[in-house]
């Protein structure tokens, strides 16, 4: 299941009950396939969220070409998307490219989640 953050203003300190002081949630879709991968926290166009975040069918095709060049990230990234380009945070290096770019340009996955590369081509890279 993809869920979707709605707008919201929780004051702070929030003294309210625990759903009155926690970011709401919409429900956006059920994947068919399952998840990309589980338990993932991305900034994604709304639209977009349930393409980037169910697994791609056989039918989606290539979604990168593998590459070695030396990138930078934040030290809070464990992969990033910038200029088309997949980077692996940890080795410092574009490890592909998105043939369609990046499904947000400067997204990324902090590196207190865990996915395979594989994974991170799938949620980055625009399908």
């Amino acid at each position: 299941m993809v869920e979707v953050s709605r707008l919201a203003v929780i004051p702070e300190p929030c003294r309210g009950t625990v759903e009155a002081c926690t970011c709401p949630w919409d429900r956006a879709v059920d994947c068919e396939r399952g998840c990309v991968a589980d338990d993932v926290e991305v900034v994604l166009d709304r639209g977009a969220a349930a393409a980037q975040l169910c697994a791609p069918g056989p039918e989606a095709g290539a979604l990168v070409r593998p590459m070695t060049q030396a990138a930078d990230c934040e030290e809070t990234s464990l992969y990033r998307c910038a200029g088309g380009l997949v980077v692996s945070c940890s080795e410092r290096a574009a490890v592909a490219a998105c043939l369609h770019g990046c499904a947000r340009e400067g997204s990324d996955i902090g590196v207190e989640q865990t996915v395979s590369r594989e994974a991170a081509f799938a949620i980055l890279c625009s399908r």
